[in-house]
């Protein structure tokens, strides 16, 4: 699969190479037949890419001029990155000597000798691009004449892969369809299950699931799970064994989950220990999925262990081998078969369905039933031809994919990989690239998605536009929409997807297609550490207590290091670095200012780092920066604005004082600024394209201009507002910065809320933290009128006493035109309010006025410690027609007045589903466990 990586950096750098090379070098060499040749190169290798990507699964010569192809990519990419730093470089050093220039007469002199020595650096560096590029031309020229004279491939007009797929037709509330054709055997399993319960024996029962790869053994046993979650008895327990065997992370995921604390400092031996004295009298069920070991001696000691626990304890394992089973000591083995062509072909239209298919419905549900036949009754298969199908909207499309000669294959009988293959090559080179880099995380990774298109895009596999992140959301949803992607985990309110994971099956693919470049080093047993891999180019390395000799992987780009001490003379051996994640530094040496090419640079929860070193502001190419939960920092190093390309600072965690340098401001294009409690507001004034969270602080000692100049208002992406006020006196300073009209959430902290947030229309968050000011009394101001306000809550406000009608935005006169007031608002919730005595109740004459209507979507209302509350608003409440949950504690008053037994007021409430008191349900006295305040 190398031309997905060939193509896309031949697309990004032919036109930049062109340009920049004939920029620089023809003053000094005259190059332009040169770099027009270098060109022609470029675009006629990346013409014949296809073809020779298609010999090349077969052909090892081929395959091997793929390989050597691949490296001329990556080291023109180095080459490219090496100019550019340089000629940013110089621009700011002919910056800084501009604005430094004086009319001391020795200062002239000084100036005109620097200039000097700058010309002599430019025709240097010219002279090194010229160098590259004829380097870079020899190699091309053995690539192009063995092409010629041996292989001769086809060209493909029209440059490369063409991308099927359109951009805006998946949308990030993308869902997973639902499990077809298990019912039965869910009820066969839970059968087996509960009788091998049943039969009392001392010795745990191991069952284990077996079937061959994507056919649904995970789903299986997850609604097996879920059933057992509904079991009193059982305490339910999930791994994602995958391979290697982990046993260590298999017992502390154990405790873990039982809730038991174990030494720090911690062996194997320790472990087993601790599970067997906590785990008597306690019936397990045990999930250990994706099984491979076929070594009984690294599940021996793990089973004997949990022998201590009550009798009826289980273990279901799911595995593709019966010899696994075997290993494992099943006593029973559920042998998994595929689902029916009817299920398989529900599954595929359901992921397939497109609105702008263009012919008779009954020949696309002919033809896909016939491919849905293929699938061999394997879900992940009917998934994946769904997710290629969904992008083919006419009947020939589909004919196509009925008629591959994929299907012929006989690695479909044994595998999926040719199933993947066939969506895969579907792919713009550039997605290609994105989805096989994905093999960098350890299987059943949690996958930030946000984060995983920063990575992206530091691996140069965006194009390099003002809308990277956008263009990284559309691959993404792309290669979701094809399944290659599942678990997603949604905003509630806005439905994008930010967390994933990949199938084990998927996962097997990206390997398989980044072949060597890839790696995940962990500790093996007694400490060992698996290296190898001259070649490989982006690294991970996991929980290793012994050092390991990074000259190994002289070709690194990417490198997640976790839990690991780095030697001193680690960043010598990384100098194409493009990505670097480290969480166990003290400190780092000046050394990484050499690391030229790095993008993106993760230091998070480094809690002992106390500074970064100004080498940091070498790193042009910079464009994440990540810092959160670093809490000893101090702040950015001086020179910061040197780093023109950084989009996204992540500081979550960060220490209050924080210090921003001058020179912050200049940073205009960051689009990531999770919080920002320096004393120079300022600064943000044109930070206008930050995006997502903003969280601010208006601290003693900030003057009035200083606060205004924020000019919050012209951050119009921003999605989310975070705003403290620590002084009453700011309050009236604030009404003046009001933020962007776009706004969906606000966070705001002070005395009162602002009278702008009645303003901002598409508000659907907004939370209202009080402060402790006694001796003023606070009142809410007309949420009601907020039309998209779908959550509420008020939180610690201590001056907070009564809540009348202006808070639901009504005026004393009787409505004669439809009035709907909180019109969306779902959950409402007040806590921590100790002063607040009354909830003013609407008349009966506006409880009958069909003409108002308040709160129709809410479904929760929480009010959490307000001892002096002394009742609810009875008929606003009924008017709330869709409320489920009432749910209050700490509210003495309300104890006494709504108690089912006692309470003279129970009937008032009795209509909601749930009434909860205290964490009882009144309305059914069962224990409901609430949320958490």
């Amino acid at each position: 699969m190398a031309d997905a990586s060939i193509s896309m950096v031949l697309t990004r750098l032919g036109p930049l190479i062109e340009k920049k090379v004939r920029d620089e070098v023809s003053l000094l060499l005259n190059a332009e037949n040169e770099v027009g040749s270098l060109s022609e190169k470029l675009k006629k290798i990346q013409e014949v890419l296809v073809d020779a990507e298609r010999k090349g699964v077969t052909d090892p010569k081929v395959k091997s001029w793929l390989d050597k192809l691949h490296e001329i990519a990556y080291e023109i990419d180095d080459a490219v990155d090496e100019w550019e730093v340089e000629s940013i470089r110089q621009q700011l050093e002919e910056f800084e000597d501009s604005s430094g220039s004086s009319e001391d007469p020795w200062q002239k002199v000084i100036s005109f000798l620097e200039s000097v020595c700058l010309c002599f650096k430019q025709t240097a560096h010219r002279r090194s691009i010229a160098l590259d590029v004829k380097h870079i031309h020899q190699k091309l020229d053995s690539i192009a004449q063995q092409n010629e004279n041996e292989f001769k491939f086809i060209p493909n007009i029209g440059g490369g892969v063409s991308r099927v797929f359109k951009q805006g037709e998946s949308t990030s509330r993308f869902e997973v369809s639902e499990v077809r054709g298990r019912v039965l055997d869910k009820e066969k399993l839970m059968s087996k299950l509960l009788s091998a319960s049943s039969e009392g024996e001392d010795d745990i029962q191991v069952i284990s699931i077996v079937g061959t790869g994507g056919m649904g053994k995970t789903t299986l046993a997850q609604l097996v799970f879920n059933e057992f979650k509904n079991q009193t008895e059982f305490k339910p327990i999930w791994i994602c064994v995958s391979d290697p065997f982990d046993e260590i992370k298999i017992a502390l995921t154990i405790l873990n989950e039982l809730e038991i604390s174990y030494p720090t400092n911690y062996q194997f031996e320790t472990l087993l220990n601790c599970i067997e004295k906590f785990v008597k009298r306690k019936k397990l069920f045990l999930v250990l999925d994706d099984v491979w070991t076929e070594n009984d001696t690294m599940w021996k000691p793990l089973k004997i262990s949990l022998k201590s626990g009550a009798p009826g304890s289980i273990v279901l394992v799911t595995t593709r081998k019966e010899k696994v089973a075997e290993v494992m000591g099943s006593t029973h083995s559920y042998p998994l078969d595929g689902i029916s062509d009817l299920d398989c072909w529900l599954v595929l239209n359901k992921i397939a369905y497109n609105v702008k298919r263009e012919g008779d419905p009954e020949m696309f549900k002919k033809i896909g039933q016939k491919i849905a036949k293929k699938c061999k009754g394997m879900p992940l298969a009917a998934k994946t031809i769904g997710g290629l199908l969904h992008s083919k909207t006419t009947l020939q499309q589909w004919k196509n994919v009925l008629n591959s000669a994929v299907w012929e294959l006989k690695e479909v009988k044994k595998d999926l990989f040719p199933l993947l293959t066939l969506s895969y090559n579907e792919l713009e080179p550039a997605t290609k690239c994105c989805f096989s880099h994905c093999a960098i995380f350890p299987k059943d990774s949690i996958i930030d998605v946000d984060d995983l298109i920063r990575m992206w895009m530091a691996q140069g596999f965006l194009s390099s536009s003002k809308a990277m992140e956008l263009q990284g959301r559309e691959y993404f949803e792309d290669l979701a929409m094809r399944s290659f992607f599942q678990d997603f985990k949604l905003f509630n309110r806005t439905n994008s997807i930010y967390s994933c994971k990949m199938h084990d099956i998927i996962h097997d693919f990206a390997q398989f297609l980044s072949k060597n470049e890839c790696l995940i080093v962990g500790e093996v047993h007694g400490g060992q550490m698996i290296v190898s891999g001259h070649d490989a180019r982006h690294l991970s390395l996991m929980q290793s207590q012994d050092k390991t000799d990074f000259s190994f992987f002289p070709q690194l780009r990417s490198f997640f290091c976790k839990d690991l001490e780095i030697p001193p003379d680690f960043f010598c051996h990384l100098k194409r670095v493009r990505l670097l994640s480290l969480n166990k530094l003290e400190d780092i040496p000046k050394e990484i200012g050499n690391l030229i090419h790095i993008r993106y640079l993760d230091v998070s929860e480094c809690c002992s780092l106390k500074e970064l070193p100004k080498t940091v502001c070498n790193l042009y190419n910079l464009q994440t920066l990540g810092i959160n939960g670093c809490w000893s920092l101090c702040g950015l190093p001086e020179g910061i604005h040197k780093l023109k390309n950084l989009r996204h600072l992540l500081n979550l965690g960060t220490a209050e004082d924080f210090k921003y340098p001058q020179g912050f401001e200049k940073l205009t294009n960051l689009r990531t600024l999770n919080r920002y409690y320096g004393n120079k507001l300022g600064y943000l004034k044109d930070l206008n394209q930050l995006q997502g969270v903003l969280g601010i602080r208006i601290m003693d000692g900030m003057d009035e201009v200083e606060i205004m100049k924020a000019d919050l208002k012209n951050k119009i992406f921003l999605q989310s507002l975070e705003l403290y006020v620590e002084r009453d006196e700011f309050l009236e300073i604030i009404e003046d910065i009001h933020p962007p009209p776009s706004l969906e959430e606000l966070t705001f902290k002070g005395l009162r809320l602002p009278k702008w947030s009645t303003t901002l229309t598409l508000l659907r968050q907004l939370t209202f933290w009080g402060t402790k000011m006694y001796d003023v009394s606070c009142s809410l101001p007309p949420l009601g009128k907020l039309p998209f306000l779908e959550e509420l809550v008020i939180q610690g406000v201590e001056t907070l006493d009564h809540v009348g009608h202006e808070f639901l935005g009504m005026n004393d006169k009787t409505s004669v035109v439809p009035l709907t007031l909180f019109p969306k608002l779902k959950t409402l919730q007040f806590g921590d309010c100790w002063w607040w005595e009354e909830w003013e109740d609407i008349s009966e004459k506006e409880e009958e006025n069909n003409m108002i209507t308040i709160m129709p979507c809410l479904q929760e209302l929480r009010i959490g410690n307000c001892p002096y509350l002394k009742a609810l608003p009875h008929r606003l409440l009924r008017k709330a027609s869709s409320l489920q949950v009432l749910d209050f504690y700490g509210c003495p008053c309300l104890d006494e007045r709504y108690n089912r037994e006692t309470g003279g007021d129970w009937d008032k409430v009795s209509h909601i589903s749930k009434v909860v008191m205290n964490g009882i349900s009144r309305s059914d006295a069962m224990i409901y466990h609430m949320e958490e305040y």
